[in-house]
């Protein structure tokens, strides 16, 4: 079930981010949207997650996916990423121990691209 997509907040210039992951935002912020998802998503539950990236991609020319919360991904959710990818640069963060396992077996680590924190993924440019 994803959590409702937020654009990254820009931090002010003149304070010290309290939080490290936004400290490196883009100029422009609004070319980015947050997905964070979690849960197990598979062809049962993946439809809320679907319509929300779709919504992202076709507004934004790069959606950044948090996965470090979702415990499960099945062939329904992997056809979704590789769908979603093809409609805008989508970036995924933190996968799961299972879910790097599932790119792995797939093959699909050689497609998609996966950062190790949100911070990476927005200086991904």
């Amino acid at each position: 079930m994803p959590e409702p997509a937020e654009p990254p907040e820009q931090e002010p210039e003149d304070e010290t981010p309290a939080d490290p992951e936004r400290r490196a935002l883009p100029p422009d912020p609004s070319a980015m949207w947050l997905v964070r998802a979690f849960g197990e998503l598979d062809l049962d539950t993946v439809g809320g997650l679907r319509e929300e990236l779709e919504a992202a991609a076709a507004r934004y020319p790069v959606v950044i996916l948090d996965l470090s919360r979702v415990e499960f991904g099945d062939s329904g959710f992997l056809n979704l990423l590789i769908r979603v990818r093809t409609t805008t640069r989508l970036r995924l963060v933190a996968p799961t121990e299972s879910l790097r396992q599932l790119f792995a077996l797939t093959g699909t680590d050689t497609v998609l691209d996966v950062y190790a924190s949100i911070g990476e993924a927005i200086d991904a440019g």
